[in-house]
């Protein structure tokens, strides 16, 4: 046989990779994120959330960029923690107060238990100009130590609808619900629920762009769902005065059924919310229902017949920090006439902490500095847990974590800085 020729294979000149510093030798610093780094810093923090990444999420916060309000450590041309926040205004009793609505907050793995963390969070603290910062907690252990408190609680709400009957004495009114398409949905909620906003506390404001992100709706964030639909009550005069967002998803639990998935769900009458209600849990073949996030004081309960068939979950939501004693206590009113002082404890933020003198009542307040000698004293953590109502002051008096100089203060703070209805909030971010 006749020898093969050999094969000949091109050589290729080998390119040599960048050099990968440790971890454990990496020099960083704390950088704010240019315009032409915004999308490499959202590919990081998708990674941090164990995410692939999609550039359609991220289209709100993209929109809302403010420089120097994101920010991380760099090591080299990599991020290595990430942090962001953007200006909000939340309703409180009496009015509104501007918060910053703190997210995307990651270490990666190999450079946590550093003080990244802690360095990002004083950053943050101590370069917005909101007085009141706001977030969720991945892990509800972690913001603590930096004077995040529980700002809110929700209810996460489920059952099977044929054993949800109203009580007949329940009124649905003299209107009808009817489902509508996206766009006149949307003409006629945006208007509606910022009539709605001071109704409750804890509520954010929308601005077109947060819309548009509340809208937003791509398959892969369905789980096997529809696509978000829509539904408005009008009264007997045909005025649009409630609204629900919801899906429709098929439940494999029983045959033939189906489940429908509340997101949003808020009307001006009781008659209104309970007949959207209605509604919902009478939709054709829809055999459960779910909502996972409803205020702690959901009517729900108090309409239907049978109240042990709700499944009810209740769990933290919303933190907040407060920067600026001041400015926040001074944002709201007060249930009763109250003159007091308060000493806050903050160990993270010792500039923010001190004895603060709140003068208010039903139709407003002011606070000043002082040094005269407190009424009670607790932790910053603690303060934000109950500026909304969210935590009574009682409820940290008998746990001993704050000091009442003054007997009865803590009863009293427990009435005045209370809401009816509770504090609540719908956006997540």
């Amino acid at each position: 046989m006749a020898a093969r020729e050999p094969i000949m294979i091109d050589s290729f000149p080998m390119s040599t990779p960048a050099p990968h510093t440790p971890p454990h030798q990496a020099e960083l610093d704390l950088q704010t994120v240019a315009e032409d780094q915004i999308e490499d810093f959202e590919r990081v923090v998708t990674r941090g959330f164990h995410s692939d990444f999609h550039g359609d999420e991220w289209v709100p916060e993209r929109k809302s960029y403010v420089p120097g309000r994101w920010f991380g450590f760099r090591t080299g041309d990599r991020w290595v923690t990430t942090a962001l926040s953007f200006p909000r205004r939340m309703s409180v009793p009496g009015g509104m107060v501007d918060v910053a609505g703190v997210t995307a907050v990651t270490v990666a793995p190999a450079f946590r238990r550093r003080g990244l963390l802690t360095a990002m969070m004083r950053h943050q603290l101590t370069t917005i100009s909101e007085p009141i910062a706001m977030l969720y907690a991945t892990e509800s252990l972690i913001y603590g130590r930096f004077g995040y408190g529980s700002l809110t609680r929700h209810l996460r709400l489920s059952g099977k609808t044929r054993e949800l009957g109203f009580l007949p004495e329940v009124d649905l009114g003299q209107g009808s619900v009817d489902e509508v398409d996206l766009d006149h949905y949307r003409t006629v909620v945006v208007p509606l629920r910022a009539s709605l906003l001071g109704t409750r506390p804890g509520h954010l404001e929308r601005d077109d762009v947060w819309w548009d992100g509340v809208f937003t709706d791509p398959e892969r964030w369905r789980d096997g769902a529809s696509a978000w639909r829509f539904a408005l009550h009008f009264a007997a005069d045909g005025t649009p005065d409630g609204y629900a967002t919801f899906r429709t998803k098929r439940d494999s639990s029983i045959a033939d059924g189906r489940e429908v998935q509340v997101s949003e769900i808020d009307a001006t009458t009781p008659q209104a919310y309970a007949a959207l209600w209605r509604w919902l849990l009478d939709l054709d073949l829809i055999r459960a229902f779910r909502r996972g996030n409803a205020p702690v004081d959901d009517p729900l309960h108090e309409l239907v017949a049978n109240p042990r068939m709700i499944k009810t979950e209740l769990s933290d939501a919303a933190y907040a920090r407060i920067v600026d004693v001041p400015a926040a206590l001074g944002a709201r009113s007060y249930t009763v006439d109250l003159d007091l002082v308060i000493e806050v404890v903050d160990d993270f933020l010792p500039k923010s902490g001190g004895r603060f003198r709140l003068q208010g009542g039903p139709d407003g307040s002011g606070v000043t500095r002082t040094d005269h000698t407190p009424d009670l004293s607790l932790s910053a953590r603690q303060l934000a847990a109950i500026y909304l109502g969210g935590t009574p002051a009682t409820t940290f008096a008998r746990a001993g974590l704050l000091t009442e100089h003054t007997p009865g203060m803590a009863g009293l703070i427990t009435s005045a800085f209370g809401s009816d209805p509770a504090a609540f909030t719908t956006d997540f971010f």
